[in-house]
């Protein structure tokens, strides 16, 4: 006969539970699944914050173009933020080129069409590379899932299952 211990029930007519396997699942559980779990996660926000910067970088060109093509002027009078919300008036003398960050610290000069254009590209670069990100930790999450049922078995744990209730 079950008896029942706190949440859960477990058998006193079953077999010794292997520990040494239990120890070994939670290790793997612990220390590999949910740390890459962490690791790609971080990566995942890495990303966002770089498609972020390229989006804002994009929103910021074409208004500065806009603005450019009404006056006819192409110096630009700005405040600059140097850090915990400092500013600093700046002058640009010519919004005809941008420096970009293409990636692996290179910097290249170009038109704002040109780093528009990059930006797009780049946002839909990210985008693929947040898409196989999510994609790895839908995974993970489904080894961490089998790991911990394999867990309840191996330890012979059954949580009861809640009833459904109905509102009349």
């Amino acid at each position: 006969m079950p008896v029942t211990i706190g949440p859960f029930n477990t058998s006193d007519d079953s077999p010794e539970v292997d520990m040494d396997k239990v120890s070994k699942y939670e290790y793997f559980l612990n220390e590999v699944l949910r740390s890459d779990l962490k690791t790609t996660l971080e990566r995942r926000d890495e990303l966002y914050n770089q498609v972020a910067q390229y989006m804002e970088l994009q929103t910021v060109l074409e208004k500065v173009g806009g603005a450019m093509n009404a006056d006819g002027n192409s110096k630009l009078k700005t405040k600059v933020d140097i850090g915990s919300n400092f500013y600093v008036q700046a002058e640009i003398p010519d919004l005809k080129t941008v420096t970009v960050d293409v990636g692996c610290g290179i910097w290249l000069p170009m038109s704002s069409e040109d780093a528009i254009a990059f930006c797009e590209k780049k946002v839909s670069f990210l985008n693929s590379r947040v898409n196989d990100l999510t994609q790895q930790e839908l995974g993970i999450k489904a080894q961490i899932n089998i790991v911990l049922e394999g867990l309840k078995e191996i330890q012979r744990i059954s949580f009861p299952q809640p009833k459904p209730t109905y509102e009349t």
